[in-house]
């Protein structure tokens, strides 16, 4: 299985073509853009999340923890004082650092059901339904941040399947073959079907995906992004003159 630089790398470098086919296309505000890079990096180191020594699952449970607290804070700031509001943010932040981590790590296995094809679909509807209802984005912005979050966790299964075929040696796969990339385990039928039975769930938490599907098959986006494939009449227009001192510009 690739390593936590490869997976990073990967999914950097995927969500950065598919940000830069927005910028090109003028499909979203540059500011969206970086956010929609920073997610799909996101989705791309997500399924390690199921590793107990993993660098995934201590920053995600670390920054879950804190931002947790200060949630917990901003809802009954009006009511308490604020050595109560310190002893809520601590209480919140050591049982979702320790308690809820010790507790996920015990009843998940490294590889298992989160490391799956329903599992990053989950966790892009999460995204989807969280922007839509937690921070207020429209539908088509909501959707675009869980998309980024899912093919970012996609490409990280599609690594661990290739690092899983061995190019050099007389066994061409290796015993790890088809288990990043796939439905689900026939072993944990339950876990399965609980695992689909919440997709579809935070599916129908999610806005309409019309607005998304309407912007991706713009005629007018395609259209641009064609256009800008080659340059111009001229390569990098307006680029000397802003890289270059006005004096010798003159000349």
């Amino acid at each position: 299985m690739a390593d936590f630089n490869t997976h990073l790398m990967g999914a950097a470098t995927v969500s950065g073509l598919a940000a830069t086919v927005l910028v090109m296309t003028g499909m979203a505000p540059h500011q969206a853009v970086v956010g929609y890079f920073v997610l799909g990096v996101i989705g791309g180191v997500l399924p390690d999340i199921d590793s107990p020594t993993s660098v995934p699952i201590r920053i995600t449970f670390n920054v879950l923890a804190v931002v947790a607290g200060f949630l917990l804070v901003f809802t009954f700031g009006a009511r308490y004082s604020l050595l109560e509001l310190i002893i809520l943010w601590l209480g919140c932040y050591f049982g979702i650092r320790y308690g809820l981590r010790k507790l996920f790590t015990r009843y998940t296995t490294h590889r298992g059901l989160i490391h799956s094809i329903p599992a990053g679909v989950g966790f892009g509807l999460a995204t989807v339904a969280l922007a839509y209802h937690g921070f207020n984005a429209a539908a088509a912005h909501a959707w675009t941040c869980g998309a980024f979050v899912t093919v970012g966790f996609l490409v990280h299964l599609l690594l661990d399947e290739f690092y899983s075929v061995n190019l050099y040696g007389k066994k061409m796969l290796k015993n790890s073959f088809g288990t990043a990339f796939c439905l689900g385990s026939f072993n944990q039928p339950v876990g399965t079907a609980t695992l689909y039975l919440a997709v579809i769930g935070l599916f129908l938490l999610c806005p309409s995906p019309r607005p998304f599907a309407d912007l991706v098959v713009d005629r007018v986006h395609s259209g641009n992004m064609i256009q800008r494939l080659l340059p111009g009449e001229t390569w990098f227009p307006g680029f000397l003159r802003r890289v270059t001192p006005s004096g010798l510009t003159n000349r």
